[in-house]
């Protein structure tokens, strides 16, 4: 199925709505089943060809899933990303994939998370049963 792909991460860390919008990649996307590990679960590898051949464009996801269907797919996974002869880098990574391309104004703001202070990983304040 021809869809623009958009990455969402950059080895591993969310990237901003520009860098997003900009990263369309027109192609065939496919999901392809195959057996993992020693039991031989079934699971998913998302892959995105070049239109009408076997020539991937970004590097495959592992143990890909659909998580959402909206007016685009949301796929989740493993991006398994190549490095030397034989090892393999491995990130977090989700794909939105449409029929059209996405305008940038479309692209929702990046939120950072605020980071708490608390060494104890609870904080007083956050606690909304009041005395």
């Amino acid at each position: 199925m021809l869809l623009f792909v958009y990455r969402l991460r950059y080895r591993g860390e969310r990237m901003g709505r520009i860098a997003m919008a900009n990263e369309g990649i027109p192609g065939d996307l496919r999901l392809e089943p195959y057996e993992s590990g020693r039991h031989g679960r079934p699971v998913n590898v998302a892959k995105l060809f070049r239109s009408g051949t076997r020539e991937e464009l970004i590097p495959s996801l592992d143990r890909a899933r659909i998580v959402r269907v909206r007016e685009a797919l949301l796929v989740v996974g493993i991006e398994q990303v190549p490095r030397g002869r034989k090892g393999v880098e491995q990130f977090r990574q989700a794909w939105v994939c449409a029929v059209q391309e996405i305008a940038l104004q479309r692209w929702p703001e990046l939120r950072q998370l605020p980071r708490t202070t608390s060494s104890t990983g609870f904080d007083p304040a956050d606690d909304d049963c009041g005395t």
